[in-house]
């Protein structure tokens, strides 16, 4: 099993469904399956009525954090919405991104020397595996790892560059730059800070992935899924995982676990899910979470967060 920090809130106070019962001083939420709907993935889509609970939220004092698998390419063009209410936590805990001024104010890159041992040997074990590697300079991919007809349907909706072999200084363009290479390894050295290695293997059962990879590399590195009916696993350092780059920045501003909540969907948020004082699942994600969670929100389409959030604002200071 992955790395994860201590659970917490056992001694938080709850109402019969599960709400603390006061209110939190930080909210931390997934994005993708969470707030917004699988369906808008493209178009980073978040429905007024969710928007709005944020936005009272936050006017009401309460932290926000976006706690994401989404690469930072992805994020920039939610800053008009989003930026407003606090930093995103990307690529699973290996980057923490602001989105107004596209800047990387922390980042945990993965040493080139791990990234090409764990790549190797997936390559061993998966004859089939397709590569790819999000770094602070774009999107390493190998043929295939995205389908050639949905690439100019994503660079449409993100307004991404052609792809191109050049490096790229300039920050804004940086954040949403695809480089292909026959294998990923051989453009490491031209793009060391890798943040998110991902490995996609088709014909296998998602969660039969997972375990298997995990169980292979034990703590060597961090390897978790969130893209739902896909064979795509997402690996990280050893140490960095959402929750732990959650607490750092919980603990930055003096803010306890317990007085967290968190909101997720997938595997990927399983140990914030366990960190925080609070956790909730949605409805329409994965049922493994649900153990996970002390509530179980309505689904994702049903702007389950938003209803959530406008409970907590109820609550007493």
């Amino acid at each position: 099993m992955p790395e994860h920090l201590a659970p917490h809130g056992a001694e938080v106070e709850r109402d019969t469904l599960g709400h603390p019962l006061v209110k939190p001083q930080l909210i931390a939420t997934d994005l993708d399956g969470t707030i917004i709907p699988y369906s808008q993935t493209h178009t980073g889509y978040v429905s007024p009525r969710t928007l709005a609970a944020f936005t009272a939220a936050h006017d009401a004092g309460i932290r926000i954090a976006f706690v994401t698998g989404r690469p930072m390419r992805w994020m920039s063009a939610l800053a008009p919405t989003l930026g407003p209410m606090g930093p995103a936590i990307a690529s699973n805990g290996a980057i923490i991104y602001d989105m107004n001024t596209d800047t990387v104010m922390e980042a945990h890159p993965m040493d080139q020397r791990l990234v090409a041992d764990v790549t190797n040997e997936l390559r061993s074990l998966y004859s089939g595996a397709i590569f790819g590697a999000e770094t602070l300079t774009g999107l390493i991919m190998e043929p295939e790892f995205i389908p050639a007809a949905s690439r100019e349907q994503a660079r449409k909706a993100q307004d991404i560059p052609p792809i191109t072999a050049d490096p790229v200084n300039s920050v804004s363009v940086r954040s949403s730059r695809w480089i292909e290479s026959e294998k990923i390894t051989d453009r490491l050295a031209e793009h060391p800070d890798v943040v998110k290695l991902m490995i996609k293997v088709n014909g296998h059962d998602p969660d039969d992935l997972l375990m298997t990879v995990r169980a292979h590399f034990g703590d060597r590195v961090q390897v978790t899924h969130s893209a739902p009916g896909i064979s795509l696993l997402e690996i990280s350092r050893g140490d960095v995982h959402k929750a732990s780059t959650l607490a750092d920045y919980a603990a930055s501003m003096g803010i306890h676990a317990n007085d967290v909540v968190a909101f997720g969907d997938q595997r990927n948020d399983e140990q914030m899910l366990r960190w925080a004082g609070t956790s909730y699942a949605v409805q329409s994600g994965h049922p493994g979470l649900f153990a996970e969670a002390d509530v179980v929100a309505p689904a994702c389409d049903d702007d389950g967060v938003a209803e959530m959030i406008e409970h907590l604002l109820t609550l007493p200071e």
